[in-house]
């Protein structure tokens, strides 16, 4: 059982949810800076998520560090914070299709990369794609899920489009316990600020790292919204 991936992340890009609108969470919500900043357009969203739903890894990759360049401050629709997800995501899409390439590639510079960035981002705030969230997970990809014998975390298993490579264990801890009945069913954003990163050196088990994020927070998608 597994969600599609790149639905989900289309649909992130396509509606840009404004984070200031009201909404309806189960938890604490990242209120948005209100200085007004530069922002990434519709069309250009759009050109990284066909780059994206491609798995073509190596422009997504650029095409998002290059925005990356071009917001210094968040904005209310908090572009930033998804694009650092996305860079590193692609990053680990990279190796990865590096690993299964008939002709190698030089993996060792896209994990120099990989490792700058994370290095980057300690500390930074990240919002992750829209996932929908169970209260049971059983060997399933790409949705939202209670971390067993913890109360205050969550986690995803973020997977390419065919669920055959693991980019990422993302797991979000939050600052106090949360039901997982609150989520149960519903498309959410998750976010956090990168506390820690750890990485898989043996290729052999195809999966690059674990993202672990603290200060979550959780914003349902409501009808509104789409």
């Amino acid at each position: 059982m597994r969600n599609i991936t790149f639905f989900a992340i289309i649909l992130g890009f396509s509606v840009s949810v404004g984070f200031s609108q009201k909404s309806k969470t189960p938890v604490k919500i990242s209120q948005p800076k209100t200085i007004q900043t530069a922002a990434i357009s519709d069309a250009e969203w759009k050109n990284l998520a066909d780059f994206l739903q491609a798995e073509d890894w190596k422009n997504s990759a650029l095409l998002a560090s290059q925005y990356l360049q071009k917001l210094k401050v968040d904005n209310d629709k908090k572009q930033l914070a998804q694009l650092r997800y996305f860079y590193l995501y692609s990053l680990a899409g990279k190796i990865l299709a590096a690993t299964n390439a008939a002709v190698p590639a030089d993996k060792d510079l896209v994990w120099k990369e990989l490792d700058a960035a994370v290095g980057n981002f300690i500390g930074k705030e990240f919002v992750l794609p829209p996932r929908r969230s169970l209260t049971e997970c059983r060997e399933v990809l790409n949705y939202i899920c209670p971390v067993s014998g913890d109360e205050r975390a969550v986690r995803v298993t973020a997977t390419n489009n065919a669920g055959t490579m693991i980019h990422s264990f993302d797991y979000v801890l939050f600052d106090g316990k949360i039901s997982p009945a609150e989520f149960a069913g519903k498309e959410i954003f998750l976010g956090g600020k990168l506390k820690r990163a750890e990485f898989n050196q043996d290729l052999s088990k195809l999966w690059i790292m674990r993202l672990i994020f603290e200060n979550g927070f959780a914003r349902v998608i409501v009808p509104d919204d789409k």
